[in-house]
């Protein structure tokens, strides 16, 4: 572009030459002149006028030229500023925002099961992403605060009392009872070595050896028994005692000063206790090691369990105007906080960015981006002020 304005300033000029020479020739070379004249000089002004913008026009430090490299920084600060003001206004974007109803769209994109999986994908690989850089003994210790804080506002013995209270009233303190029992029967078949050890311990050094095997045996006996006398007989007399326990139980734990007192001693007790962050710790990891062997797996249940949720809520979005119109609402609102809350920092980030390039280098990037529009100024000069230069010619025949 350059060459072709810079060629027909060269062309205006040999035919301004030629009809100087040949001007009594003929009266039409006086037009030819005129024209080609103006042309010239609107050639040349035009070209000293884009020039100027970008250097010292022939080297030479006229004042006012070169203009975009001695005002960069008034330049950059006014580019930042003019993106975040035009560019960067909220509600300029939240209008173009309602236009593309974007509750339809994202609606219309979940609904498709590829989409919906894609996004499922993603979602499964950032969760990945952010369970590896999570500090582990922090999210522990995290875990913990949470559930002590959260167990010390909750009254220990009023919570079992209401617990036992529904075993009560479901009627399944006989199903309670039975379990107890069998544990305690698998637990003394399971342990009796230890038991036949604590017994010898409590017996006097005269008594034989064997004793001890006759007691363990008997107390087996009996805790079979009972076992299975509870299992045949529904109207077992211990089913009432275990009953009446249990009313006592839930009366005292609601009631009883002392009770109640000694329960928060023992929540206390249990809140400090250091197994508490163990178990915490451990619970993080179970978690963890559940959640990225799922996320690094194609096809896994939480992969598809977030698939399925994000087609259910295109399904709700495409059905539901009142969802829609809320997604509508929070995304406007989300753009509205980014905006004001960011918008500024995108402006002076555009600045710094052409505060940082060199002075050549902007002049340079901005002669590119302008450049044919620039070249185009120069050559409608030569073709305006050639036919100014014409009329001004033809006018003054007539005066």
């Amino acid at each position: 572009m350059q060459r072709l304005a810079t060629g027909l300033l060269v062309a205006v000029t040999i035919i301004f030459i030629v009809a100087s020479i040949y001007r009594d020739l003929a009266l039409w070379v006086g037009f030819v002149r005129a024209f080609a004249e103006a042309a010239m000089i609107g050639a040349l002004a035009d070209w000293f006028a884009v020039t100027a913008l970008f250097r010292h026009p022939l080297g030479i430090p006229i004042p006012h030229t070169a203009i975009i490299p001695q005002r960069r920084e008034r330049i950059a600060e006014s580019l930042g500023r003019f993106i975040e003001r035009n560019f960067l206004d909220p509600e300029r974007i939240v209008a173009r925002l309602r236009r593309q109803d974007v509750a339809g769209r994202i609606a219309h994109m979940l609904r498709e099961p590829e989409r919906s999986a894609q996004v499922a994908d993603i979602a499964a690989e950032s969760l990945a992403g952010l369970l590896r850089v999570a500090n582990d003994e922090e999210v522990g210790a995290l875990l913990q605060r949470a559930l002590g804080e959260r167990i010390a506002t909750v009254p220990a013995t009023p919570l079992v009392a209401q617990l036992l209270g529904m075993v009560v009233a479901e009627q399944r303190q006989r199903d309670i009872l039975l379990q107890l029992v069998r544990v305690i029967t698998d637990w003394i078949e399971a342990n009796q070595e230890a038991i036949r050890k604590r017994i010898a311990g409590e017996l006097p050094t005269w008594v034989p050896r064997i004793v001890d095997q006759k007691i363990y045996e008997r107390l087996l006996d009996s805790a079979r028994k009972t076992l299975a006398e509870l299992s045949e007989n529904p109207d077992h007399q211990l089913y009432e005692a275990f009953t009446t326990t249990l009313d006592t139980w839930i009366v005292n734990l609601q009631y009883d000063p002392e009770v109640r007192a000694r329960g928060e001693e023992l929540k206390q007790e249990l809140l400090r206790h250091p197994r508490l962050r163990e178990v915490a710790s451990s619970l993080w990891q179970d978690v963890k090691a559940n959640l990225l062997m799922q996320s690094a797996t194609p096809g896994s249940p939480l992969r598809l369990s977030i698939a399925r949720g994000l087609s259910h809520v295109g399904d709700v979005l495409d059905r539901d105007q009142d969802w829609r119109a809320r997604v509508d609402g929070w995304v406007e609102e989300l753009v509205r906080y980014l905006v004001r809350r960011y918008g500024r920092a995108a402006g002076d980030f555009v600045t710094q960015t052409v505060r940082s390039w060199e002075t050549a280098e902007i002049t340079r990037k901005i002669e590119l981006a302008l450049g044919r529009d620039l070249q185009y100024i120069r050559i409608n000069g030569t073709v305006v002020g050639g036919l100014a230069g014409l009329v001004i010619y033809t006018a003054s025949l007539f005066f």
